[in-house]
């Protein structure tokens, strides 16, 4: 396997290669991850039954854009941030391919640091060692490129898949009817609550969608934009709908959704199985490392070309090393996570744009060398739009917007944005 020297430029039809399924494999393998798992003490608190939908809906949602977005990827053969640039302009697209690069190399730092810290636990070393260890194979995975992406989220889908599954039928067999009766008497719907959950469980799945096209762009250009969008779908919904239904199971047992994942965890799963959940951990990490570390070279160079993709990889294991480093030792973990969760915000209106032009005007490549004025517009209008119904005081922002207030606290913005995002683009 050779090292991958291409970067943002347009993969030619002699080098195209894979096969759809691939889209279903790496969006499962990338979200059966921490951060999904993590999210069952959110949903602690509401009745079952709205659990379970809100789960569904909002990943099947999520998902569903993101499939939207991957299946650009043949057509263009581009990564998703310079098909970007296509529809808003080189220049005005260098702010979304800046917020894209923070968004990956934040969360690549996040994902080291929880992931280190479960390899300390299962081998007992030093966290500087760990971490070395950890950025080292996210290193060598995106300096030799997407070849090697695809062959370890393929291995990672089945070994996750499976680990996965063990610690779903661990934490389902200690669910008793008692258990069950104590929980549905002491929670009740709450509007508020049911807005967060939706929000959250969506934003994290619908954050890959600017990086969706970087790992379809070599699938040949004829390739079923129908077959894209299911694949995706449906890896990207099932992988999320999974891990935070285990996480909600293992928290339903504990009754304390106080406690961090790892405090719960190990709770109900025996000191024999522990190592598995340990496990789960280290490598959901690993998977979706790959892929925020790939995702980073390449958004390094839509700011610039004149960084290689190779070396942009390099710089961005480097950066996201020392940023680890540094997070562990003041703890600043939680907080720049929730500081990464309000950037998604950026991603809806975003992607409503391109999705109009792609989808529903199916415009040719626009290429503007500036600025596509009209483009640029529609996302500030959807954005400004916006604003108001969103609530950002469970991200540890102190602002709730006037609408968000008349909902209950029910933040709704994310959909607003969206879908204004494609209509005034369409008046225009």
């Amino acid at each position: 396997m050779s090292i991958e020297w291409k970067g943002v430029e347009k993969v030619e039809k002699n080098e195209r290669h894979g096969k759809p399924i691939s889209q279903f494999i790496i969006w499962l393998a990338s979200n059966l991850t921490i951060a999904d798992f993590a999210l069952g003490s959110l949903l602690y608190g509401l009745p079952i039954l709205w659990v379970l939908l809100i789960v569904i809906f909002s990943n099947i949602l999520a998902g569903y854009i993101v499939g939207l977005a991957s299946a650009m990827g043949p057509k263009y053969g581009l990564p998703q941030m310079m098909i970007s640039g296509t529809v808003y302009g080189k220049k005005a697209n260098k702010i979304f391919s800046i917020a894209q690069w923070l968004s990956t190399i934040g969360w690549f730092s996040i994902n080291a640091i929880i992931t280190s810290l479960a390899l300390i636990e299962i081998v007992k070393i030093p966290y500087y060692i760990s971490l070395l260890i950890v950025t080292a194979v996210m290193a060598i995975i995106g300096i030799y490129g997407i070849d090697l992406v695809h062959e370890f989220e393929r291995g990672m889908s089945i070994i996750l898949g499976i680990l996965f599954a063990i610690l779903l039928v661990i934490s389902l067999l200690d669910i008793n009817n008692k258990i069950l009766y104590t929980y549905n008497k002491n929670v009740y719907y709450s509007p508020y609550l049911a807005a967060l959950v939706l929000a959250s469980v969506f934003s994290y799945l619908v954050s890959w969608a600017p990086y969706a096209s970087d790992y379809s762009r070599y699938l040949a250009e004829n390739t079923s934009t129908k077959k894209l969008i299911i694949y995706s779908t449906l890896g990207g919904a099932i992988a999320s709908i999974w891990t935070e239904i285990v996480g909600f199971a293992i928290y339903l047992v504990v009754g304390n959704p106080n406690l961090n994942l790892m405090e719960a965890t190990s709770q109900i799963i025996t000191k024999n199985f522990s190592i598995l959940a340990l496990i789960s951990i280290f490598l959901g990490g690993l998977s979706a490392n790959a892929l925020n570390l790939y995702s980073n070279s390449l958004s390094a160079q839509a700011i610039n070309y004149k960084f290689k993709r190779v070396y942009a990889a390099v710089a961005g294991a480097i950066i996201g090393f020392i940023l680890a480093y540094i997070g562990n030792i003041i703890g600043f973990s939680t907080y720049y996570e929730n500081f990464l969760l309000t950037l998604d915000y950026w991603i809806m209106p975003w992607i409503g744009v391109l999705i109009a032009s792609f989808y529903i005007k199916k415009e040719k490549i626009l290429d503007p060398k500036g600025a596509n004025i009209k483009a640029i517009i529609s996302y500030v209008t959807a954005l400004l739009i916006s604003i108001p119904f969103m609530n950002l005081t469970s991200y540890g922002i102190p602002y709730e917007g006037i609408v968000a207030k008349l909902l209950g606290g029910a933040d709704i913005s994310y959909f607003v944005s969206f879908i204004i995002a494609i209509i005034v683009y369409l008046l225009i």
